[in-house]
């Protein structure tokens, strides 16, 4: 439309002028061509496509470890040693140093909270030190039976245990000997120091698991843009990207004080875990779809046309001439916009100049 346009201009600039300005013209468009000859310019087309369109909206996220948690003192007396930050400690490996003795920790879902020993009452803290002893391998000949109730087999099962650990092998395990966690964690910031007298109850540092994730502050107004195991999009702080999926999203909303601003808490986790294993710490950003169109025409935005009369249209190749058809727009992203009319997949449009 605009090359046709510029013709009629042209036109209308000859009519104005009378034949009194024609040798004017003339001498001015015979000066052009000596200058410089003119050269038919060349067609650019691009092909109409098939394909998805998608919108995305970009959120700021911080990288952390997962589970943050506190591991606090069940028994007290002096820390005799405690692990370097940023190490990770797994099943049966010692957390910490009381009174010269190890702290171990065992995995389980729930925590230590009595003295276990032959007698004492069926309970799921017994099944999960049975579990334990059996995975670091203290019961090769399969005696133990892993149930909730603690047996003098169990109890001799411990006293090998304690007799490893270089502990007097007394077949009771005292409160406080053992820490339970869900997996292998990793030691975060100390709130107490080695040579420190703590009671029961005392904070000793934080922990973490050792897989990271990503920790958005999404707005109460984006919240629909989430839905627990979607997709996303995690861009790294060296540009990288790399997948993850919707973890979970809080129902409880957080106002900021100072911007009353109100937010949940959405976690975003890694497709690949290693994905971060560059950085420790970071802010990160994440992208979420917000609108997508599937199996859609897709043509480059710079070729659509605006008609004087309203509407839109793009101008389409065959051969040597080229038809103007009307279209209406749908969605656009990335440089296209979804087109619906008199058009097909690989048929060739105009890009104009």
């Amino acid at each position: 439309m605009k090359r046709i346009l510029g013709w009629v201009g042209v036109i209308v600039l000859l009519g104005a002028v009378g034949a009194g300005g024609f040798y004017g013209i003339n001498q001015l468009v015979e000066q052009q061509d000596e200058e410089q000859p003119a050269e038919k310019p060349e067609l650019i087309t691009r092909a109409i496509e098939l394909g998805d369109l998608v919108e995305t909206e970009s959120l700021e996220g911080s990288l952390r470890y997962r589970n943050p948690a506190v591991v606090y003192a069940t028994a007290g007396g002096v820390i005799t040693q405690l692990p370097e930050e940023g190490a990770t400690v797994a099943r049966g490996e010692t957390l910490f140093e009381l009174n010269g003795a190890p702290v171990v920790l065992f995995y389980g879902d729930r925590p230590a909270w009595r003295t276990l020993a032959d007698g004492t009452a069926e309970g799921s803290d017994v099944l999960q030190l049975e579990e334990n002893l059996f995975e670091l391998g203290f019961d090769p000949d399969g005696e133990l039976t892993i149930d909730e109730d603690f047996t003098e087999v169990t109890a001799r099962i411990v006293e090998d245990w304690q007799e490893e650990l270089g502990l007097e092998g007394t077949g009771i395990v005292e409160l406080g000997r053992i820490v339970f966690s869900t997996g292998p964690i990793r030691i975060g910031r100390r709130l107490a120091e080695t040579g420190a007298t703590i009671g029961p109850g005392a904070p000793i540092f934080e922990v973490s698991g050792t897989e990271r994730e990503i920790v958005v502050q999404l707005a109460v107004d984006q919240r629909e843009l989430a839905v627990r195991g979607d997709a996303a999009t995690i861009i790294l702080p060296d540009d990288t990207e790399t997948p993850g999926t919707i973890r979970s999203i809080s129902n409880v909303a957080v106002t900021d004080p100072q911007t009353g601003r109100q937010t949940v808490e959405m976690t975003v986790a890694f497709d690949s875990p290693g994905a971060a294993a560059a950085f420790e710490q970071a802010a990160v950003d994440v992208e979420l779809v917000s609108e997508q169109v599937l199996n859609a025409l897709l043509a480059p935005v710079e070729a659509v046309l605006a008609l004087a009369e309203g509407g839109y249209a793009v101008e389409v190749v065959e051969g040597d001439s080229s038809r103007l058809v009307a279209v209406q727009l749908g969605k656009f992203a990335d440089g296209k916009v979804e087109i619906k009319g008199d058009v097909q997949e690989g048929d060739l449009v105009a890009i104009p100049r």
